[in-house]
């Protein structure tokens, strides 16, 4: 018995990992709590010094951004946004108001923290100890109960 064969075998008689037990680890996580997927997309973020890395290549593409707007020639209606690296200001100023304003407006939307009431026990206004009685379902002629 040397040769593979159809059982799903190798030449020593185990089984062959067939392709839907691949499929199957990129799809379970490990014992990490990471899924494969995930660690093939993002694997990379948790290399050393990557964040250093990420902030040089920022740096790097605004100062080239800023030295192209230094030859481009606009049109603009007003003067300050001819100034050098206005839209590249602009922009990080109205990005971080409207990401400083997310606390504001969440103080004004959130609800308390007992708003839909206590969840370990009865709804407010009703007093557990009242015995309910027993009401017999309605029937009607239409379901052929008549």
């Amino acid at each position: 018995m040397s040769d593979e064969t159809g059982s799903g075998r190798d030449s020593s008689g185990r089984f062959v990992r067939r392709a839907a037990e691949h499929v199957h680890d990129l799809h379970t996580p490990g014992d990490d709590g990471i899924h494969p997927v995930a660690r093939i997309l993002f694997g990379w973020t948790h290399r050393k010094g990557i964040a250093n890395m990420i902030f040089w290549v920022m740096a790097v593409l605004s100062l080239v951004m800023i030295s192209i707007d230094l030859v481009v020639h606009r049109h603009d209606s007003f003067a300050f946004a001819k100034a050098t690296g206005f839209y590249g200001i602009w922009g990080f100023v109205s990005f971080s108001f409207a990401v400083l304003m997310g606390w504001p407006l969440g103080q004004l939307l959130r609800r308390g923290e007992n708003y839909y009431g206590d969840a370990g026990g009865p709804p407010a206004g009703i007093d557990p100890d009242v015995q309910v009685e027993d009401v017999p379902a309605p029937t009607y002629p239409a379901e052929g109960d008549a």
